[in-house]
């Protein structure tokens, strides 16, 4: 729609191409970010939209600088996404625009969801594969950030851990990891656990809820 402003120069858009997340999990945490050159009075809005397929896309969203992209968040499920930005100029003065410095910057750290559905605690066997040497932990940030840590794994490495017999058992032969431990067992409370990963490894659980009547 033309308004004046528009037609003063005043007002102006941009909108970016489709761009692809690369990413295939439960959800992510996520930013956005960017640094603008502004007088008081003028404006830069910077909006979001997302799409599953490409063609069907959610309304424009108002970003926060500094915050977290709308729409994206631990439980959105995250297969390629794609998203799409506007920028809003909106200047008191054509002569003297508000500016984008540099760029606009997306942060995204992919998060496994798992949703305890029982009353009890669960305490879950699980399979880590290690890729590349190094650590490997799985931080429950719905926890106070519990962190359950192995390190010095070596690439193509299989633990076993049983959480709830506290038994760690390494493919590698004669190896015992229990030293490499800091000793803190997966234990999910009821409810959401937001996990996040650090370190490069395929993670496989096998769990099953308690009920106490």
């Amino acid at each position: 729609m033309t308004n004046w402003k528009s037609i003063c120069n005043l007002t102006g858009y941009y909108t970016s191409p489709v761009l692809t997340i690369p990413l295939v999990c439960d959800g992510a945490l996520s930013k956005i970010s960017w640094i603008s050159s502004i007088d008081h009075e003028d404006r830069v809005i910077v909006q979001s939209r997302l799409s599953q397929d490409g063609f069907n896309w959610s309304e424009w969203r108002e970003c926060t600088n500094n915050g977290s992209i709308p729409e994206i968040n631990e439980n959105t499920y995250m297969n390629n996404l794609k998203i799409m930005i506007r920028i809003i100029v909106d200047a008191k003065d054509h002569l003297v625009p508000p500016t984008i410095q540099n760029s606009i910057l997306f942060y995204f750290e992919p998060v496994i969801v798992f949703n305890n559905k029982g009353n009890v605690n669960c305490k879950p066997e699980v399979w880590i594969t290690k890729v590349d040497n190094g650590s490997l932990s799985i931080i429950n940030t719905s926890r106070n950030n519990d962190e359950f840590k192995f390190n010095d794994l070596v690439d193509k490495e299989v633990i076993y851990v049983n959480n709830d017999r506290e038994d760690i058992q390494s493919s590698n032969a004669i190896t015992y990891r229990y030293k490499d431990f800091n000793d803190n067992y997966l234990n999910f409370p009821p409810g959401m656990n937001i996990l996040k990963i650090d370190g490069k490894a395929k993670i496989k659980f096998k769990y099953q809820f308690g009920l106490l009547q």
